[in-house]
């Protein structure tokens, strides 16, 4: 017997199988990491089972289970891990579509299995699989695309396209035989084992290293998001800051703004922690909501916030500061059945080319701030060009 019979890859594909189940079972429900796509992954490689534990009992010519019933686990389990994908990835799609195509495919082989010649069954479901594949490519790439580096896309997409490519060949040889009714033609089946637990063991690194890629950005959003009030942390403002000010020496201007809530510890005070929460909630809603898209709110600490707005001169980002500041002026906080007005002081300053960094830029908005405060607050001060030195 050969080293790598049909007989031994079919072993193998089976406790590969068994053994990716368990991990993804430990993974879900011991560890906790995305749960539901795990769920999902562990009923894929369980449904793969399904025909390979026939297979690999006893000789292969005798137990190898049909090609259709082989088909049909391999169409249940790409919907399957199209699913899980989406899970991983938050995809807003709904499942539907995944649903219609699973089922009629199934219906399809089933109708087939039980009229038409045996090819048929092979062929409706190969058609199936493939179109699920190339959605399962079509949602990666929604879904990750920003994240990720083509490269990166390129190798994660690959083994979603070697489904694509290997069903695609399947169908292929089998329509090309003489006659659905003739003698079965097809790929090897030796070959078809091998690539199958390729195939089987590429996938299952694919969706563990999206795993690991989507818990090591929520890691990142934590750490550079201000959890309370969803605008940039200080660590992940001065980050995209230190990014501008490198645009800048580029010739990409970009304008700060420091604002500060007015009288936020008496509203602390006299109303709780709980009141000064919403109040830092509501300012930044408004705020965003006034900004561009691509500008960025930063929470610094407490009360005191930090805007970036890129390609802004002073004027324009005097005129921003300004429709932040009636903005919030105009809409005041509906709490406890109270309304509770609020302002807030602003200081606007532009860096300098030539400067290394962005810190002296936001030291001149902070000084422009407290011009604001100290000359009654609620007003936007900008830095005159004598003061910008």
């Amino acid at each position: 017997m050969e080293l790598l019979d049909l007989s031994t890859l079919l072993r193998i594909n089976l406790a590969f199988n068994l053994l990716a189940a368990l991990v993804w079972l430990l993974l879900g429900e011991v560890f906790r990491m995305a749960p539901r796509a795990s769920r999902l992954m562990v009923a894929t490689h369980l449904v793969r089972l399904l025909p390979q534990s026939g297979a690999a009992i006893g000789p292969p010519w005798q137990a190898f289970p049909s090609a259709a019933v082989a088909q049909l686990a391999w169409l249940a389990s790409t919907a399957l891990l199209l699913l899980a994908l989406r899970r991983m990835l938050r995809c807003p799609n709904s499942p539907r579509d995944v649903a219609w195509i699973t089922g009629i495919g199934t219906l399809g082989m089933l109708a087939a299995m039980l009229l038409g010649p045996p090819e048929l069954p092979v062929l409706i479901g190969g058609v199936a699989v493939i179109w699920l594949s190339l959605r399962t490519v079509h949602d990666l790439l929604a879904g990750a695309g920003r994240a990720l580096s083509p490269l990166q896309l390129g190798v994660i997409a690959l083994p979603f396209v070697g489904v694509a490519a290997l069903t695609t060949a399947r169908v292929v040889a089998l329509a090309l035989a003489e006659g659905l009714g003739g003698e079965p033609a097809g790929l090897p089946p030796l070959f078809q084992a091998a690539a199958t637990l390729m195939l089987t063991f590429s996938l299952t690194l694919t969706l563990m290293a999206l795993l690991i890629w989507r818990l090591i950005s929520r890691i990142q959003h934590l750490m550079l998001s201000d959890p309370l009030t969803g605008a940039s942390s200080r660590r992940g403002f001065e980050q995209t800051l230190a990014d501008a000010h490198a645009r800048l020496l580029r010739g990409h201007p970009y304008a700060v703004v420091m604002a500060d809530i007015d009288h936020f510890k008496q509203l602390n005070d006299c109303h709780g922690h709980a009141a000064g929460d919403a109040a830092l909630q509501h300012c930044v809603r408004l705020w965003q909501a006034t900004l561009r898209e691509h500008d960025r709110v930063g929470r610094l600490g407490g009360e005191e916030f930090a805007m970036l707005l890129p390609d802004a001169d002073l004027r324009g980002a005097t005129a921003a500061a300004e429709r932040m500041r009636r903005k919030l002026e105009a809409e005041p906080l509906l709490w406890g059945g109270q309304t509770l007005a609020l302002t807030a002081s602003f200081g606007v300053a532009l860096p300098s080319r030539q400067e290394t960094e962005p810190g002296p830029a936001l030291q001149r908005a902070d000084a422009e701030l407290y011009i604001a405060k100290t000359a009654g607050r609620n007003r936007v001060s900008a830095a005159r060009p004598e003061r910008q030195s």
